[in-house]
């Protein structure tokens, strides 16, 4: 939706290159053999910018694709980070500028003890390996990385488990329906008082509006930018939306990414003078700044993510509060691992270094 929104903006602008955009999208429906399969239908139509493919599983199979067929890919996603090609343009936040902030600043104020619960996936996974570095960092101990299956909805061990760990706060990155089910269980259980509770995803499924207040009351996330972030960029842009949609969510404003990076793409073939992939890559790799509603954004050359503000919130009735904000943090390099000046050529997922 907020595709669509940023290209009528920008056609009402005069378009690009004195050319109207033309939007085309394909509802895969989760399916990942329909998403190869629109991406090269895509690619064969002359696409010249794709936007989309949010999993990750979606991601790691249609990027080859646009590859080969050189149509630049601007991945709106907050992600684990790791994907490491010329070809993608990563535009929100990735593993090291969302985890290591709130992890870092749990060991300092929550205690030294963290417990990990997640779904079993890649994502989850990479994470799991940062909690493990930043534990070390901080003179912090992980005491357990407790993965589960994606319908798993039953969460009365897991919650014993993490009772007799005697953990000093809990790091979540359950989706889906497990993570409602578990906030609900955790609650009911008691123990939503007594054991602190941090997820970079929580929120962006609109779990706080979903759940009681009592269910999620203290829970600490960390993002970009979120609804009540009193900013003038934020307010413009709730504005801009509100043009658009009557009912708004905070999941929808923080959404906010998938306008900007197809801006972005828009400036990096203004600023190329062309639609040429190549052309646009070096455009890209001159600095794109971008003024968003989390604040300045500035596109990496060398890693093909975003430097940006990051900002640890904390829920409360339903409504989030600002507990912190670390500006300007670079995308991870992975030890100069991911630096397309040196090595245009890369095509690597890389993990974090331990």
């Amino acid at each position: 939706m907020c595709t669509e929104f940023a290209v009528k903006e920008l056609n009402a602008a005069g378009g690009l290159l004195s050319k109207q955009i033309v939007l085309k999208a394909y509802d895969c429906q989760s399916h990942i053999k329909k998403g190869l399969q629109y991406a090269q239908q895509a690619a064969l139509r002359n696409a010249v910018m794709a936007v989309g493919a949010l999993t990750g599983a979606a991601r790691e199979a249609t990027r080859p694709v646009l590859r080969k067929y050189k149509v630049p890919y601007f991945y709106g996603s907050s992600y684990e980070g790791d994907a490491c090609e010329q070809n993608i343009f990563c535009c929100n936040t990735e593993g090291n500028q969302q985890v290591v902030l709130l992890v870092e600043r749990s060991f300092k104020t929550l205690g030294n003890k963290l417990y990990y619960i997640a779904s079993d996936y890649n994502a989850p996974r990479t994470f799991g390996a940062r909690n493990q570095v930043m534990a070390k960092r901080e003179g912090g101990k992980a005491l357990a990385d407790d993965y589960y299956p994606l319908d798993v909805t039953d969460f009365t061990a897991a919650i014993a488990k993490i009772r007799a760990a005697k953990p000093d706060f809990i790091h979540s990155f359950l989706v889906s329906g497990s993570s409602t089910s578990f906030y609900r269980q955790w609650a009911a259980a008691g123990m939503l008082k007594k054991n602190p509770l941090i997820s970079i995803i929580f929120g962006g499924g609109q779990e706080h509006e979903i759940l009681a207040p009592e269910e999620i009351n203290g829970i600490y996330a960390v993002y970009n930018s979120f609804e009540e972030l009193d900013t003038p960029r934020n307010k413009a842009w709730r504005a801009f939306l509100k043009r658009w949609v009557k009912v708004m969510h905070t999941s929808m404003a923080r959404r906010s990414v998938d306008t900007i990076q197809s801006c972005r793409g828009a400036e990096a073939v203004n600023r190329a003078n062309s639609f040429d992939r190549d052309a646009v890559m070096k455009a890209w790799g001159t600095g794109i700044t971008w003024e968003g509603p989390g604040g300045k954004m500035v596109t990496d050359g060398a890693t093909h993510h975003t430097t940006q503000d990051v900002r640890i919130i904390r829920v409360e009735n339903r409504v989030w509060s600002l507990v912190a904000t670390k500006e300007q943090i670079q995308p991870d390099s992975y030890g100069d691992g991911c630096d397309f000046f040196a090595q245009p050529d890369l095509t690597e997922f890389l993990m974090p270094q331990m």
